[in-house]
């Protein structure tokens, strides 16, 4: 996944999500919009490299979860 964090943002945000989204073995999200908000938040915080964010990687795995769900 090559996306920035805005192209991110803007493929994720304004959608409705089912309840309980896996995004790795150990993480469920409950609900999705506040799990984005805070995640995307702190990405905007985060000084250096946006690859060794925790945030950043949620939000990949959220993303990734998302897609399979469309499948």
């Amino acid at each position: 996944m090559d996306l920035t964090p805005e192209q991110l943002e803007a493929e994720l945000l304004g959608k409705t999500y089912p309840d309980n989204i896996r995004i790795n073995q150990a993480a469920i999200v409950i609900e999705a919009a506040p799990f984005l908000h805070i995640q995307f938040d702190m990405i905007k915080r985060h000084k250096g490299d946006i690859n060794r964010c925790a945030a950043w990687q949620r939000l990949k795995e959220f993303y990734a979860a998302t897609q399979e769900l469309d499948d």
